[in-house]
């Protein structure tokens, strides 16, 4: 009979060592997808070295909610290896409680805006960090430079933003 019972609390015990752990997975925070997250301005299929070029994105935050934004921009080469220094990028994030009007320049009109700072984290690798400060509509503008002797070739620009809530 001592078996028996030792047996049933080893079951009963596994069995709520396997709800907790279900119950822990449950609660861990998906990534949240940004609703209207979507590019205005991308950048031209053909850059001349030496030169800024501007990409912008918009995303809403209907919530309101204050939350820090990780931004990445990748920059890879195809056919050499890629220097550090080849790339320089800045940003702005502006933001709106209502849409900003079309018919106007929207750097004008709204109602923040924070520049970011980039810092080249690994080769090609650009990183920031900032703050979405509770308002609806937002823009992100990154502007590209490149050395004025960066070699010819096919480059990609990979952009990842992460919010953490």
């Amino acid at each position: 009979m001592h078996r028996r019972q030792l047996f049933t609390f080893a079951l009963v015990l596994l069995l709520a060592l396997t709800i907790c752990q279900v119950s822990a997975w449950s609660t861990h925070r998906k990534p949240k997808h940004l609703p209207g997250f979507h590019l205005v301005k991308k950048l031209p299929k053909t850059m001349v070295a030496g030169s800024t070029y501007e990409m912008t994105v918009r995303f809403r935050n209907p919530k309101r909610e204050t939350f820090r934004m990780d931004v990445t921009l990748e920059v890879t080469e195809e056919q050499f290896d890629m220097g550090s220094d080849e790339f320089f990028v800045t940003g702005t994030l502006y933001a709106w409680e209502t849409p900003p009007p079309k018919h106007r320049h929207h750097t004008r009109h709204q109602e923040y805006c924070d520049d970011l700072t980039f810092e080249e984290v690994n080769v090609g690798v650009f990183n920031s960090t900032g703050l979405v400060r509770g308002k609806t509509h937002n823009h992100l503008t990154l502007r590209i430079s490149s050395v004025p002797n960066l070699i010819p070739d096919t480059y990609t620009f990979t952009l990842t933003v992460t919010l953490q809530y």
